[in-house]
């Protein structure tokens, strides 16, 4: 009998053991999502080397158009370089504390780093329509999100005025865009007053 009391908890222990062994295979999950970081991130690094390349070329030409402005729409809006390093650290981060974390830590981990993955994607296809040739739609969107008077303001504005090249519907588009803006100041001034 004892031999059968013995094979039953050994039996036992191995079925517990089959379900263990997928938590187990849990901790590796950190790699998995190192790794996937790390992909995003080659492949958003050979996009930036062609587009900042491309813009240098560009700067040096001194008949192109709309080069200061693509530099801030790139950095600000394409790139998002401030936001981008926090989405890198969102992904990496959370798994520093994995070994020490409960479950409930475990799953926000996951989920900030899901989250910063997203949020990376979101970026690379931003950069891939900016190579392919979508550039008015991002310069557009970044001189709307331009707020207060700044150089940036003034660089981005100068860099539109300045180009000979422009399609009358940009031009459009431009003006309407830059009126808003202006009469937008004039209130904030006149509110002041």
């Amino acid at each position: 009998m004892s031999i059968n009391v013995i094979n039953v908890i050994k039996e036992f222990i191995d079925y517990i053991y089959e379900w263990i062994k997928p938590i187990e295979r849990f901790n590796e999950l950190p790699i998995f999502f190192y790794n996937i970081g790390l992909a995003l991130l080659t492949i958003l690094i050979p996009f930036a080397i062609a587009i900042l390349a491309d813009f240098y070329q560009k700067r040096g030409d001194k008949t192109a158009d709309f080069v200061e402005l693509d530099l801030l729409v790139i950095l600000d809006h394409v790139f998002r370089i401030k936001q981008l390093i926090l989405y890198c650290l969102a992904i990496f981060i959370p798994f520093v504390f994995w070994e020490i974390s409960a479950a409930p830590f475990r799953m926000l981990e996951i989920f900030l780093s899901i989250t910063g993955m997203c949020f990376v994607i979101k970026v690379t296809f931003d950069v891939y329509k900016w190579t392919k040739g979508d550039v008015f739609v991002y310069r557009f969107s970044y001189l709307k999100k331009l707020e207060r008077l700044s150089a940036d303001f003034v660089n981005a504005w100068k860099s539109v005025w300045d180009a000979r090249n422009i399609d009358p519907q940009n031009e459009i588009k431009f003006f309407e865009i830059f009126s808003k803006k202006i009469e937008k100041l004039v209130n904030q001034i006149e509110d002041q007053h």
